[in-house]
């Protein structure tokens, strides 16, 4: 009788104590693509995040709850995206997701995570659309196209002083949407006209076509949108073909895998970017520190630190909401939140937009990225 008494006692304690420890864990759904063309940027986006969370775990977690991160990947293809949103928000239960890489993916993603009051925050995805919905609980950690054009415009305007331009862009939303804020900031500022323009299907390998022409109407430059493995192709091919135009490329290529991939045809191109590995401040050494730590080196493309980012600001926000299950107040912590990082310090719009991230130049120089000094 002692014994079954005992047994009981047991088992009541281990009742009691299971749901007590279930409610010192918070768990955050991840969405990346870790395989296919994009997983380089993926993998970095994914590091970031873990990184992040290994600290803020060190330090007692979030309100003494440790983060748990539930990982799936997308692949970059939108019906991936929303399967792994399925799984996180109806098997997981996650209330809240960091992702997607690819714009089509996260807006993808988007439409059910606004049906469902799912908190949706990108590291990476910069489609003006995704601020567009009216969706109260998407927040984005990075800037929108337009917000990188609007001083990479200037800066070619200014300095390189183009009377043509063409553009050569992948056909999604990103690419779109970069070449639509180009257009736009070149008006404005009476920049280059547009003598070509042409948008590739993501699965295209071969550019000599659009390239063949490009070279035929010689533009003073050629704005490439494209990841790490075709504008390496690209720039190749046009180097096979002779062609002497200024080359910019939006961010996305801007990784250690196109230098590597592109090899010598990368010299002298021009890129925006609103962070680099070269960077010495206080928040980038911390950073950088701790990435070293758990990966034995520094990141080789400027995504990790949005992964980085992204989780740091989402912790801020669930502390000061003091939870995840209330959208509302994690929305208002959202919007009242002041965080400060590498790529500067972070506030945020009320459509979800970040308020002050700056965009500087870089330029390919002996197989390096390199910051461009301006007066």
């Amino acid at each position: 009788m002692r014994r079954f008494l005992l047994v009981l006692l047991l088992n009541l304690m281990v009742f009691l104590v299971l749901p007590s420890f279930a409610e010192n864990i918070i768990k955050i759904g991840v969405i990346a693509p870790l395989t296919g063309s994009q997983a380089i940027i993926g993998t970095n986006v994914v590091n970031g995040i873990k990184s992040a969370v290994k600290r803020i775990n060190d330090a007692g977690g979030i309100n003494g709850s440790i983060v748990k991160l539930v990982i799936y990947d997308d692949r970059n293809i939108p019906d991936e995206g929303v399967a792994a949103a399925r799984r996180l928000i109806y098997e997981d239960k996650v209330k809240v997701i960091i992702g997607s890489i690819g714009s089509s993916v996260t807006l993808a993603i988007q439409q059910l995570t606004m049906r469902e009051n799912i908190f949706l925050v990108t590291p990476v995805s910069m489609s003006p659309a995704l601020t567009q919905r009216g969706d109260k609980y998407f927040f984005r950690v990075t800037a929108t196209a337009e917000m990188r054009q609007r001083g990479f415009v200037s800066f070619v305007v200014e300095n390189l002083k183009p009377k043509t331009i063409a553009y050569l862009a992948v056909n999604d939303d990103l690419g779109r949407s970069e070449v639509e804020a180009a257009e736009k900031f070149y008006a404005e500022l009476k920049g280059p006209t547009t003598i070509f323009k042409a948008f590739f299907d993501p699965s295209e390998s071969n550019f000599i076509s659009y390239l063949t022409k490009i070279k035929v109407l010689n533009p003073d430059v050629l704005f490439i949108v494209a990841d790490s493995v075709k504008a390496a192709t690209i720039v190749k091919q046009a180097k096979t073909l002779g062609i002497k135009t200024t080359i910019l490329s939006s961010a996305d290529a801007a990784t250690a895998q196109f230098l590597q991939l592109a090899g010598d045809a990368a010299e002298g191109i021009y890129f925006p970017l609103d962070w680099s590995p070269d960077f010495t401040d206080k928040y980038s050494r911390e950073f950088l520190n701790a990435y070293k730590e758990d990966y034995g080196t520094i990141p080789d493309t400027k995504f990790a630190v949005q992964g980085w980012e992204a989780m740091w600001i989402v912790a801020e926000a669930i502390k000061k909401a003091g939870g995840i299950d209330n959208p509302d107040k994690l929305r208002t912590a959202f919007l009242n939140l002041t965080w400060i990082g590498p790529r500067g310090t972070w506030k945020f719009k009320e459509n979800g937009d970040p308020i002050g991230i700056s965009t500087f130049v870089v330029i390919v120089k002996n197989g390096k990225f390199e910051r461009v000094l301006t007066k």
